[in-house]
């Protein structure tokens, strides 16, 4: 079986009307690259499971809040869940790449039930981890598990061989920061079911069994509201298509329930601060 994302698209008529449903399936492991051939700065990136990166090519700056830290090819960047970024990627010769492999809520917890008994203190922020010769073995060898798809019993070792590296060498604490999964968090696992969906708010209380204004009153009461959270699970969507695929930013706004190019862009670059095309 497959730990990297897979698309599989559905056509049906509604009316006349061509109706496209996206589905992901979520994946223990998801592997992808980042290229991009000039600097760019994105606003408000965030990942909703945490995730380790590698840049090979050129550097990358991580802003939160007043922390900024510059990670190079000798590092490895930790990066908890939820978390809010600025982040900027700069080319060295005109040239930017990364590899980033995204780690499943499920696939923490069992690492932490397996192997942590006391959770080391871990503050909502990305960590740059110098590339010691552990850790880049550690990497490499989860990096080629997942790629070539290797049967998932053995890139769940690497990868807990990977994370038990990170522990060893005191860096592993934001991956393991504890959660409870918020009434947003919910919400937001619904959308990533189908994200081209026109959710409503009838629909998304429909699936947790509660009524419409107990959902909008306790998403208010975590300063959200539905139409955030689709817009934002879209936005991370569309980032990552961009940065990982090549298909044209047409079908990526499709994909994103986004039926006007320029609406979509538009929302892109409000959310991250540039336009698409520049993210390629």
């Amino acid at each position: 079986m497959s730990l990297q994302k897979r698309v599989s698209q559905q056509h049906t008529e509604d009316k006349g009307d061509t109706v496209q449903k996206v589905q992901f399936q979520h994946k223990t492991l998801t592997a992808a690259e980042v290229r991009s051939n000039h600097l760019h700065r994105l606003h408000r990136v965030k990942l909703f499971s945490g995730a380790i990166c590698h840049i090979t090519q050129g550097s990358k700056i991580i802003i939160q809040e007043e922390n900024r830290v510059v990670a190079t090819p000798d590092e490895l960047i930790i990066v908890p869940a939820n978390t809010s970024l600025e982040i900027i990627n700069q080319p060295v010769q005109g040239q930017f790449h990364s590899d980033l492999l995204v780690l499943s809520p499920d696939l923490l917890t069992e690492f932490k039930t397996q192997y942590v008994r006391d959770f080391p203190a871990a503050r909502p922020a990305s960590v740059c981890a110098p590339l010691s010769h552990d850790l880049a073995f550690m990497w490499d060898n989860l990096l080629h598990a997942v790629r070539h798809d290797l049967p998932e019993k053995l890139q769940k070792h690497q990868a807990m061989g990977l994370l038990l590296a990170l522990l060893e060498e005191g860096v592993a604490g934001p991956l393991l920061i504890e959660r409870r999964y918020s009434l947003t968090e919910q919400v937001r696992q619904i959308v990533m079911l189908s994200p081209a969906k026109n959710w409503s708010v009838q629909e998304i209380a429909g699936q947790l069994a509660i009524g419409e204004s107990t959902l909008r009153r306790r998403l208010k009461d975590e300063s959200q509201s539905y139409r955030q959270i689709v817009e934002e699970v879209r936005m991370s969507l569309a980032l990552s298509q961009l940065q990982s695929t090549a298909l044209p930013i047409g079908e990526i706004a499709s994909r994103c329930g986004y039926l006007s190019g320029s609406r979509f862009t538009a929302r892109f670059r409000e959310h991250y601060g540039c336009l698409p095309k520049t993210v390629r």
